[in-house]
């Protein structure tokens, strides 16, 4: 049986909120009153940049750690490429993670490993280079004045 999880959304006077149900991040508010609409563009692609990177960067910390490697300053960066599909449809075409962290050399060799652990990606990077399955429901609901 999966696990599922689910997160909310909703939108009253122009702020975004996600409600995440995590202790660490219990919500995203994305406050849009004041700022002109062409400074909202790239929102959600910024986001999902930061769930990679956060997602890969932990991933690769957990890595280490469990292999009692002595290491510090992890950083990264996420690159995305926008372009068309061959449907003629705007889309994420491309994410390139780049990463650095600082190693003992004494445990050069145990990072070898684990960087090549690390090339299928993290669980929210592997399961977007493998595909998701999506399905959409749209449930709308009418009104009258």
């Amino acid at each position: 049986m999966a696990d599922t999880l689910t997160v909310s959304y909703s939108c009253k006077d122009d702020v975004h909120t996600i409600e995440t149900g995590g202790a660490a991040l219990p919500r995203v508010v994305v406050d849009n009153r004041g700022i002109p609409q062409e400074l909202r563009a790239g929102t959600a692609k910024r986001l999902l940049a930061g769930a990679s990177l956060y997602c890969y960067c932990t991933m690769l910390s957990a890595a280490l750690q469990a292999r009692d490697v002595d290491f510090d300053d992890v950083s990264a960066t996420a690159e995305l490429e926008m372009g068309k599909n061959e449907q003629g449809i705007n889309r994420i075409l491309k994410m390139t993670i780049r990463c650095s962290v600082r190693v003992n050399k004494r445990d050069e060799e145990t990072l070898r490993r684990v960087q090549k652990m690390m090339e299928h990606g993290c669980l929210v990077t592997g399961s977007l280079h493998d595909g998701i399955a999506t399905e959409y429901e749209l449930l709308p609901t009418f009104f009258e004045e």
